[in-house]
């Protein structure tokens, strides 16, 4: 028993001793990845230092460790000469990783590629790091898509791909916005306008740059504003007619830019601003300066192939002062810096399509465009499919619905037609009972008046007789008060019944009104023309025939004749007018209206509120319906 205890408890410590471990690990990378985005150096030497205990690492984490390694190398510009370690890295996040590390493992495949001068390949992995991209993500990292961005916009600047540079800078931008790059956001916008300028198109490359310097002022980037201004002022430098505007930043740039030292001067690095300054004052025609200018592109140990601008523009003021001797030398040695130059690029260009060719760049573009062509002809195949059923969906399910709306609206009129006879038996029973009453009380009335007379008589007689005149007309008296008492009892309740039966008979003739109304519009909506008309309005192209019209106007007059005699009285209405008044009585749609008579919409809301105006002195269109329903009981 205290073996096995003794067993529990070393096993206890060595688990917790390994934990303690791999915390201790994790802890380092996540340090190393702290510092990665400001100090990468710093970050590889801490990756170096953990990868002393790589042995002792889990798979995940030792790939993980890699791709952070492998991120720090990047950033501190070492060159990868194979592709093989990424490869691993994309295929083990593609399973097993976060978004941001699927993404930032492709992006690192990418810049294998790139360093081993893989263009095709290069772009492909930058695409799979786009397509892994999940922005949805609450902690995704944008500034790492801004990256993959760049390096593909720069790899479609060395191959000349200047549109596909564009849209890849204008993603770059936003996605750097997105990670509040600011800056970086605004350098991907300066650096589309160079792709705009090589396009030929310098009016967008304008536009770019003035948005680009604003912006960087807005945000308080003053220096940057003052250095990509020096692109504007080359621009500006090759129109005579903007020669002030390049004088105006010229000024502005010498005056405020960190860029120069003590004595004024350029680092050799940034003398081509020399360049645009010969150009401007050669413009102006000082060509003593625009010389001057020329000459202090030169710096010490400077290659020979960049002193094109110089002898370029040398060559072009000496042959402006017509120097035989000047004008010989300086084209001689433009020539041959020229030469050079092109055959530079002659070799990188060569070099890129050796590339592309080598991997079978268009073959894989022919690849992909049949893949896309057959993916497209699928989706068409079953849009098509899909249309065709929902088209029979839709036939039979209007088809189901006119027969539902047709079944109801013959047990809507047979209800109003059982109403109407239920109320005309009420109102029936009621006027008879209603007669009744006042019989009774013509009957009583007359009783009453009998009594009366019999009453009168009889005190007559007794007055006449003399004999217990007292007695007998006390009697009578009695006889008379009873009488009236019971009358007037009898007359008030006959009275009351009478009332009630009146009203009642008011209420069943408003509500044999409403069902006469309702039959009415029953046997309205079953005219063959109205039934002719709803199935028109569903069909754009259908509009109202001259017969038609006539047939609907003759219709609508057996049922409201008034209206149709206001309408044909007043010369004003036309008959579009007449048309649009009657479809709305009919409770038609606008658009409904518009199928029907041709009509614009406008058009048939300005005869609406011409009626409403004709008819009831109303500016308005929306209430000619409850207008004409009141005034002719529609």
């Amino acid at each position: 028993m205290k073996q096995r205890l003794h067993l529990i408890i070393l096993c206890a410590v060595l688990v917790f001793g390994a934990c303690s471990e791999r915390r201790e690990y994790r802890e380092a990378l996540a340090r190393a990845e702290a510092v990665m985005g400001d100090r990468p150096d710093s970050a590889l030497l801490i990756l170096d230092s953990l990868g002393q205990h790589e042995p002792e690492f889990g798979r995940h984490f030792r790939m993980q460790y890699l791709l952070q390694r492998t991120n720090a190398q990047n950033m501190t510009d070492v060159k990868f000469t194979s592709d093989s370690l990424a490869k691993e890295l994309a295929n083990h996040f593609d399973s097993h990783g976060t978004t941001n590390e699927r993404v930032l493992a492709h992006y690192l495949l990418g810049r294998a590629y790139s360093d081993m001068g893989e263009a095709p390949r290069a772009i492909s992995s930058f695409q799979d790091a786009v397509a892994a991209a999940d922005t949805t993500v609450k902690d995704f990292d944008f500034y790492l898509l801004c990256c993959v961005y760049s390096q593909m916009a720069s790899i479609y600047r060395r191959q000349l791909l200047l549109t596909d540079e564009i849209e890849a800078r204008s993603k770059a931008s936003h996605s750097a916005s997105r990670a509040n790059q600011i800056q970086w956001a605004i350098y991907c916008q300066v650096m589309s306008a160079g792709a705009y300028i090589l396009l030929n198109k310098k009016d967008s490359a304008e536009i770019i740059l003035k948005s680009a310097i604003e912006q960087y002022r807005e945000h308080g980037f003053t220096q940057q504003a003052l250095r990509y201004s020096r692109s504007l002022i080359h621009l500006y430098t090759e129109s005579p007619q903007r020669l002030a505007e390049a004088k105006a930043l010229m000024d502005q740039f010498e005056a405020e830019s960190d860029l120069f030292d003590e004595h004024h001067e350029l680092p050799p690095s940034q003398r081509q601003y020399y360049d645009y300054k010969g150009k401007y004052f050669e413009g102006i025609n000082q060509l003593d300066s625009a010389e001057y200018y020329y000459r202090k592109i030169y710096f010490k140990g400077m290659p020979f192939v960049a002193q094109d601008p110089m002898f370029r523009g040398l060559l072009s003021v000496f042959t402006k002062r017509h120097q035989a001797d000047s004008i010989a030398k300086y084209a001689r040695l433009y020539g041959m810096a020229n030469d050079s130059s092109i055959a530079l690029k002659d070799r990188d260009v060569v070099a890129q399509m050796t590339a592309s060719y080598n991997y079978s760049r268009y073959q894989l573009k022919a690849v992909e465009s049949e893949k896309k062509f057959y993916q497209t002809l699928s989706l068409l195949i079953g849009l098509s499919v899909c249309f065709i059923l929902i088209i029979i969906a839709i036939f039979f399910a209007v088809k189901r619905y006119k027969q539902i709306q047709e079944r109801k609206r013959l047990e809507l009129i047979k209800r109003h037609q059982e109403e109407e006879a239920r109320i005309k038996a009420v109102l029936n029973e009621t006027t008879e009972e209603y007669n009744r009453k006042v019989e009774s009380l013509q009957i009583l009335e007359e009783t009453h008046r009998l009594a009366n007379v019999e009453a009168t008589k009889t005190i007559s007689e007794l007055r006449t007789e003399k004999d217990n005149y007292q007695t007998e007309f006390a009697k009578a008296q009695q006889t008379i008060t009873e009488a009236n008492t019971i009358y007037e009892q009898e007359k008030a309740k006959l009275t009351d019944e009478i009332a009630s039966l009146s009203e009642k008979i008011e209420s069943y003739k408003r509500e044999q009104g409403v069902a006469v109304a309702l039959r009415k519009k029953d046997d309205l909506e079953g005219e063959s023309i109205i039934v002719k008309l709803r199935s028109m309005a569903e069909k754009p192209k259908d509009t109202i025939t001259e017969d038609d019209f006539c047939l609907l106007e003759q219709t609508i007059s057996n049922y409201y004749p008034a209206l149709i005699l206001d309408l044909k009285q007043n010369p004003k209405f036309s008959n579009s007018d007449r048309q649009v008044c009657i479809m709305t009585a009919l409770k038609f749609r606008p658009g409904d209206i518009v199928n029907l008579t041709g009509l614009t919409s406008s058009k048939v809301t300005n005869a609406k509120e011409k009626i409403n105006m004709l008819l009831f002195e109303t500016k308005s269109a929306s209430s000619l319906h409850q207008n004409l329903a009141k005034r002719y009981d529609i």
